[in-house]
């Protein structure tokens, strides 16, 4: 009997013990996330590597803003938010947001004038200097893209003033080649007397006119 008794108290206390236990308190869930920042839309006015003056539109279905200053930038947001004022980017900052994407961009074409004695396919001498320069502009900057383009002034008629303009370009094509450049990378044409640097009526011998445009890309 009193075994019997000790076991079912033993037993009694095994289940006030538990049942007195404390109960786990589960733990809070992690805060949520902050929202990520709405993306956004820079566009910046770069300078134009001429010196020429220009200009962009932005626009949305919202509004527009013009950038008429070299660096002037716009944020947008949304196709439902209107661009920002616009506003000054620092150099540096335009650098650091764009900087991949300015050191892929192509280097900006070099454009030379090449002047001819009247009626002829010959360098007039302070065009004949330049050749030099020319060659050293090709070979640096690698270029596989270099347009001759031949023009004359409006004397003549309009048919024998494109064949004049073509010789010049080839004329000036020789001389490259000459040099040592590879003429595969060399496009010839002519306008002849179809793009005056300086207009002038018909039969006008204009020195400015009779020119060999080279444009290395």
């Amino acid at each position: 009997m009193v075994t019997n008794w000790l076991r079912g108290g033993f037993a009694l206390l095994l289940l006030l013990a538990s049942g007195c236990a404390p109960k786990p308190v589960p733990a809070p869930p992690p805060p949520a996330p902050p929202p990520p920042p709405p993306k956004q839309s820079v566009v910046v006015l770069l300078p134009d590597p001429d010196g020429k003056p220009g200009g962009i539109a932005v626009t949305n279905q919202a509004g527009a803003q013009t950038l008429t200053e070299p660096y002037q930038a716009v944020r947008v947001e949304r196709s439902d938010t209107p661009p920002s004022a616009p506003f000054a980017m620092d150099q540096a900052e335009v650098r650091r947001v764009f900087g991949a994407v300015l050191d892929a961009l192509p280097s900006p074409e070099v454009a030379f004038t090449l002047y001819f004695d009247q009626s002829s396919e010959t360098l007039v001498p302070e065009s004949q200097a330049k050749l030099p320069e020319i060659s050293n502009t090709i070979r640096e900057r690698h270029s596989t893209a270099i347009s001759l383009i031949g023009h004359t002034d409006t004397t003549g008629d309009p048919q024998s003033n494109a064949r004049l303009g073509l010789r010049r370009a080839q004329a000036v094509e020789a001389i490259l080649r000459g040099q040592g450049l590879d003429t595969s990378n060399l496009f010839v044409e002519s306008h002849g007397d179809a793009d005056l640097a300086a207009p002038t009526a018909r039969n006008v011998d204009e020195p400015r006119n009779r020119r060999v445009e080279v444009i290395v890309r």
